[in-house]
């Protein structure tokens, strides 16, 4: 197989992995706003890992055997480490299906700031892959700037979850929810991450510093 048709193929991997874990992402957020014990085995972050795995073996196995440079080599490492935050978005996919399972017995209450957020935050996940898929600059840079967005919003999120603790909401519904907002920015920050080393696989450039 020629080299850029490995690379093609780790592309394609990449992408795999991305859908999958966006995919429990928006399952593991349903069973937060609407309780399914049936959703749980839906989110499986064992198939997550597994792709990993195996883009990091592919990455590794280019790099050692093609020895590629200039751009090959920018998309190859660059892929190293975007895997590593789409890795971890499908870790927090799991712990907001944790906390979601301990309020399931807990009267639910809408919080439109957070509701924005993870719309926000969302969008801001299917972009970075889509700036990576369609090799656009301008859109991994939008994405970078939406995170103050989302900061704000989670600033404000925890202010209406104090406001209302123990008046209107549980304990357990405070307690759990605000660390359901802190993954949701956490899931944010990992997008900016993937749209960085967009950046950086289009222009070379690694949060203004050039690298190569």
């Amino acid at each position: 197989m020629k080299l850029e048709e490995e690379i093609d193929h780790l592309c394609q991997m990449m992408v795999k992995m991305s859908e999958q874990v966006i995919e429990n992402l928006k399952n593991a957020l349903d069973i937060y706003y609407n309780f399914d014990e049936k959703k749980l085995d839906l989110i499986n972050d064992d198939i997550v890992d597994l792709h990993e795995r195996l883009i990091e073996e592919t990455c590794l196995n280019i790099m050692l055997r093609e020895r590629p440079y200039a751009k090959d080599l920018r998309m190859v490492s660059g892929i190293l480490k975007c895997v590593e935050d789409v890795e971890r978005l499908g870790d927090h996919a799991e712990d907001i299906r944790d906390f979601a399972v301990k309020l399931k017995n807990e009267a639910h209450h809408e919080i439109a700031e957070l509701d924005q957020a993870i719309d926000v935050t969302i969008k801001m996940v299917n972009d970075s892959v889509q700036s990576f898929v369609n090799k656009d600059i301008k859109l991994a840079n939008d994405v970078i700037k939406r995170d103050d967005i989302v900061d704000e919003l989670y600033e404000q999120c925890l202010s209406t979850i104090i406001e209302n603790d123990k008046k209107e909401y549980s304990s357990e519904f405070s307690v759990y929810t605000t660390l359901i907002v802190k993954y949701i920015e956490r899931i944010a920050d990992h997008a900016v991450n993937i749209s960085e080393w967009v950046v950086y696989i289009l222009s070379g450039y690694y949060k203004d510093k050039q690298i190569f």
